[in-house]
C-alpha cells in the first residue's frame, strides 16, 4: 500500500527523536547520530526497531545533519571528499532504515530525513544552494527513498524547487515540508506560519505541510487550532517533548508522557494527518500516542475557502511621509544624532528647527560604529510625541536578538512610530569583541522579511514602513542592484543611500532607478571644514570624496567660509539630481541644524549661477 492510500483512511504515527534518544543512550558522549550511520550501525537500527515495535509506521532516515557543514566538521576540505562522505552517511542510514523494517516484519514506510544546510555555506564558500541539496536529493532517490521529509525549516526558499525537483525524477515521491516556530507562531527568519502553509498549501508537488521542533505540544495545538488548513493536503505535526534544561551536564527534555499524548490527541482532532515526536521523544512517547489513537481515521480538518487568498494591506495609513513619496513629492529627511549622554535638549531643539522648516521627517542613527549612544527608538518616540513631526528611528541588527527586537517593533508601534530604516549594523571593534559580544540574530535583509509578516499578521491596516541602506559605492554594480531587489522583496519602500559627492555617484543612482522599481532618497552631507573633509575621505569606507572637493576647502578657512563652500558643494550636487532622487536625506554634521536649514531654504535657488559646477 502507497503512503497517500494508507493517510486516505488513517491517521499516520511516526517515529520519534533520533538525535536526543541517541544522545540519551550512547556511551561515547562526543559521538554524533549522524556518524554511527557508519560507526554503530546496530544502535541506530536498534533505536528504528524500538519505534516501530511501539507504534510508528513511518520513520526517518538518521540523515538530518548530513550536510556539507558536517563534512566540513569533519575537516575534509576537497569537495569530492565531502560528497564521498556525504553519500556514503546517506546509503548507510536507507540500509539501516530498511533493515529494522525488514525484521520489524510489519507494514512502514521510510522517509528521506532532509535538515536545512547553513547559509553561511552559500555565503564563505560560494556553495550553490541547489547544488547542495540536489546531491542529497539524488542520493536518496539512488537508495529506492521515495519520501521525503524536509523539517525543521523556517523559510521556504529552497522548498518549492526541491520538491518540483524530486517530483521530476520521481512523480510518485510524497513529499513533506514543515517548519520550526517559535511561540509567537514565527520561525527564526520570521516568517509567519501562516505564510507558510499559504505557500505549502499553493505549491503542487508539496504533498504535506506542518510544524516540527522548538515548541512543546501545548504551544503547536496552541498555533495549529488557529489555521486553516487546505483540503487538497496533508498535515504533519512532530512537537517536542518538552522543553530542554541541563541535568548533570546532559540535556534533557521536561513534560510527563500522558500530557504529551493527550495534547497529540487534541492535535489530532484539528484534522492533522501525520503525528509523532521531535526533540526529547522517545519510543515511550509514541507507545502512549498509539494506544490513544493509533488506528484511527483522520479528523475533519478545519477547511476556509479564503485560506490561501493573499493578505492586502495599506500601506500608508497614518503615515503623511509615505503617502507624500509614493504620489510621488520630494521628501527631506534629516538625520539628528542621538546624544552619547543624557542631554537632549540640542536634539530636540534641532527638532523643533526642522519642523519649522516643513521638513517632512527626522531620523535617528542606532549606536553607528558600535559606539554606544542614546536608544534610536526611545529618542524618536520622545520626538515623535513632544515635537510632533515624523520619525524614522534607524534599527540594526547588533545589538538585539530575535525577541528584543520582536518586542522593539511592538513597542515603536504602540508608540506612533510608522517608519524605520533596518540595518545589519557596524561591527563591534575587534579590540572591544572580549567585553562586548554583538548579537546579529538577523542580517538587515532577514529582519526587513521579519517586519514585513509582522505588518501581514499584526499591523495590516497601519503597517510600520521601512527602508535600507543603500552604499551607491559598491564594486560590483550588477551585485548591489541583485541586493537591493532582495531588500525590495522583503518590503523595502525605500533607500538612503550614502552621502554624494561626484558624477560617478549621480550615474549609478541614475542606473539604479533605471532597473529597479524604488524610491530613492539621496545623501546629502555638509564637509564643514578641511578637517572634516579630509577625515570623511580618508577614515569613513562606503563614501567617496573626490579630488577636486577637497580642493575647494583650505586649512586656514573660517567656520563662515567653510560653511559657505559645504552648502555651495551640497546645492550644485542637489542641482544635478533633481529628475533622479525622489527626495533628499540630510546627514548633519557636529548637530549643526542650521546649517541643514539653510541649505533647505536655498534649494529653491540651485539654478543660481554660483551654484552651478562645483562637482565635475
Amino acid at each position: 500500500m502507497t503512503i497517500q492510500n494508507y493517510l486516505k483512511k488513517h491517521l499516520l504515527i511516526t517515529d520519534g527523536a533520533m538525535g536526543t534518544y541517541f544522545d540519551s543512550k550512547k556511551s561515547i558522549q562526543s559521538q554524533i547520530a549522524e556518524d554511527a550511520n557508519i560507526t554503530n550501525p546496530e544502535m541506530i537500527k536498534s533505536i528504528h526497531k524500538e519505534y516501530l515495535a511501539n507504534g510508528a509506521n513511518l520513520i526517518r532516515t538518521n540523515t538530518f545533519a548530513v550536510n556539507r557543514s558536517f563534512a566540513l566538521a569533519k575537516n575534509l576540505n576537497e569537495k569530492e571528499e565531502q560528497d564521498a562522505l556525504l553519500i556514503q552517511l546517506v546509503r548507510a542510514a536507507c540500509q539501516i532504515a530498511k533493515e529494522a523494517v525488514t525484521e520489524s516484519e510489519k507494514e512502514a514506510w521510510i522517509a528521506a530525513d532532509i535538515g536545512p544546510i547553513a547559509e553561511s555555506l552559500f555565503y564563505e564558500y560560494d556553495y550553490d544552494e541547489k547544488e547542495e541539496y540536489r546531491l542529497l536529493i539524488d542520493a536518496f532517490l539512488d537508495c529506492g527513498i521515495q519520501i521525503f521529509d524536509f523539517e525543521t525549516f523556517s523559510d521556504f526558499s529552497v522548498l518549492s524547487w526541491a520538491a518540483n525537483y524530486i517530483k521530476e525524477r520521481n512523480p510518485e515521491a510524497f513529499i513533506i515540508v514543515s517548519f520550526a516556530l517559535n511561540r509567537n507562531g514565527y520561525t527564526s527568519k520570521g516568517y509567519s506560519i501562516k505564510r507558510l502553509f499559504q505557500e505549502a498549501s499553493s505549491t503542487d508537488a508539496i504533498d504535506c505541510y506542518g510544524c516540527n521542533c522548538l515548541i512543546g505540544a501545548a504551544h503547536m495545538y496552541d498555533i495549529l487550532k488557529n489555521q486553516n488548513f487546505s483540503s487538497e493536503k496533508y498535515v504533519i505535526a512532530l512537537p517536542n517533548s518538552g522543553y530542554p534544561h541541563i541535568l548533570r551536564g546532559r540535556t534533557v527534555y521536561s513534560g510527563s508522557m500522558s500530557y504529551f499524548s493527550a495534547k497529540m490527541e487534541q492535535i489530532a482532532h484539528l484534522g492533522v494527518n501525520i503525528i509523532g515526536g521531535c526533540c526529547g521523544t522517545t519510543p515511550e512517547h509514541i507507545k502512549n500516542i498509539h494506544q490513544t489513537i493509533g488506528n484511527k481515521p483522520p479528523y475533519q480538518k478545519k477547511v476556509d475557502i479564503d485560506a490561501q487568498t493573499e493578505i492586502k494591506i495599506s500601506k500608508t495609513r497614518n503615515n503623511d511621509f509615505m503617502e507624500k513619496l509614493e504620489q510621488g513629492e520630494t521628501v527631506i529627511a534629516v538625520e539628528l544624532d542621538p546624544p552619547f549622554d543624557h542631554n537632549a535638549e540640542k536634539l530636540l531643539e534641532g527638532a523643533y528647527m526642522l519642523k519649522h522648516q516643513k521638513v517632512d521627517i527626522i531620523t535617528l542613527a542606532d549606536s553607528p560604529l558600535a559606539r554606544a549612544r542614546a536608544d534610536s527608538i526611545l529618542l524618536a518616540s520622545k520626538i515623535h510625541n513632544m515635537v510632533d513631526i515624523p520619525v524614522m528611528p534607524h534599527i540594526a541588527c547588533r545589538d538585539r536578538n530575535r525577541i528584543s527586537m520582536h518586542s522593539t517593533i511592538l513597542g515603536a508601534h504602540i508608540n506612533g512610530i510608522r517608519n524605520m530604516l533596518i540595518v545589519t549594523g557596524d561591527p563591534v571593534p575587534s579590540g572591544e569583541r572580549d567585553t562586548t559580544k554583538s548579537v546579529f540574530d538577523f542580517n538587515s535583509i532577514r529582519f526587513m522579511e521579519y517586519v514585513k509578516e509582522i505588518n501581514t499578521e499584526l499591523f495590516q491596516n497601519d503597517i510600520i514602513s521601512y527602508g535600507g541602506a543603500l552604499n551607491q559605492n559598491q564594486a560590483n554594480l550588477d551585485k548591489l542592484i541583485e541586493r537591493m531587489q532582495k531588500k525590495i522583496d522583503a518590503g523595502v519602500s525605500y533607500f538612503l543611500t550614502q552621502p554624494i559627492y561626484s558624477e560617478q555617484d549621480i550615474e549609478r543612482i541614475k542606473i539604479m532607478k533605471s532597473r529597479l522599481n524604488t524610491k530613492i532618497l539621496c545623501g546629502i552631507m555638509p564637509l564643514v571644514s578641511y578637517r572634516n573633509a579630509m577625515f570623511i575621505k580618508n577614515e569613513m569606507p562606503g563614501i567617496f570624496v573626490p579630488d577636486e572637493i577637497i580642493e575647494q576647502y583650505d586649512p586656514q578657512m573660517t567656520r563662515e567660509e567653510a560653511e559657505e563652500i559645504a552648502k555651495r558643494i551640497s546645492l550644485s550636487v542637489i542641482q544635478k539630481l533633481k529628475g533622479i532622487a525622489d527626495g533628499y536625506y540630510f546627514m548633519t554634521p557636529f548637530n549643526r541644524v542650521a546649517l541643514i536649514c539653510d541649505i533647505i531654504d536655498r534649494m529653491e535657488d540651485t539654478n543660481d549661477k554660483r551654484n552651478a559646477l562645483f562637482i565635475n
